[in-house]
């Protein structure tokens, strides 16, 4: 993904526009990201993506609930927790 600083933007904001139609572009602030342009054609898949995964989790707690109401749990061990 390209990067380009909110004073680049600021000062060649066309050329902005035109990166961020071909990719998505990230924008920072003191070496910090803080914000993604990207093209309209691109939004629907993302906001797709956003709502599949909102499904998931939301069937994740779901069967979760279910399986603790039911007394199938497990101690929490390091085993579980992956870096």
């Amino acid at each position: 993904m390209k990067t380009i600083s909110s004073r680049e933007v600021q000062n060649s904001f066309g050329a902005f526009l035109d990166s961020a139609q071909r990719e998505p572009v990230m924008v920072t602030r003191r070496n910090c990201p803080v914000g993604v342009m990207l093209s309209m054609e691109n939004l629907p898949a993302i906001l797709g993506l956003a709502d599949s995964m909102r499904e998931t989790i939301r069937n994740g707690v779901k069967v979760g609930l279910a399986d603790a109401k039911a007394g199938r749990t497990h101690e929490l061990t390091d085993d579980y927790i992956k870096p």
